[in-house]
């Protein structure tokens, strides 16, 4: 049984995911200029890797979200969708945090709640339908990189 795919909604959640990572980094400031200024530890990527990461998981996170939103109506979805957003909310939040007011501790912080609402999406998503986790799991571990890195350079800074 193949379920087909029903364009708006994907669209719509893609919009979602890739629109506010791109609003995100606008009120970011000149990321690439405060990111080459910062202390960075040894295992710190080039600055050009975030331009090619983000719009991946973002897409791949969509989609999860795509298939949730199909799936059938009820409470496990509803509080899925919800967590969702929460955590998504909250990412698009970093960035600013982090780049714009170099609140490095706080964005640490911030990154921290993202990480574990990210892993109940992840945990509800999977539970609704089970190809989210695939889809879900490269944010999570992109996520638990990023914990380390900014909590390397809020130590650094």
């Amino acid at each position: 049984m193949t379920a087909q795919i029903r364009a708006k909604p994907l669209i719509a959640s893609i919009a979602l995911a890739m629109g506010g990572g791109f609003l995100s980094n606008r009120l970011s400031g000149d990321v690439k200029a405060a990111y080459q200024e910062l202390y960075l530890p040894w295992f710190a990527p080039p600055d050009w890797v975030f331009a090619v990461v983000w719009p991946v998981l973002y897409l791949m996170i969509a989609i999860a979200f795509y298939l949730v939103v199909e799936s059938p109506k009820g409470e496990a979805r509803t509080q899925a969708i919800t967590f969702y957003l929460v955590q998504l909310f909250l990412n698009f939040l970093w960035s600013p945090l982090f780049f714009r007011w170099g609140a490095y501790g706080w964005a640490f912080r911030l990154l921290c709640a993202i990480f574990l609402l990210a892993l109940v999406t992840t945990i509800c998503f999977a539970l609704i339908d089970r190809r989210t986790l695939w889809l879900m799991l490269p944010y999570l571990v992109w996520l638990a990189y990023a914990m380390l890195l900014n909590k390397s350079i809020a130590v650094l800074n």
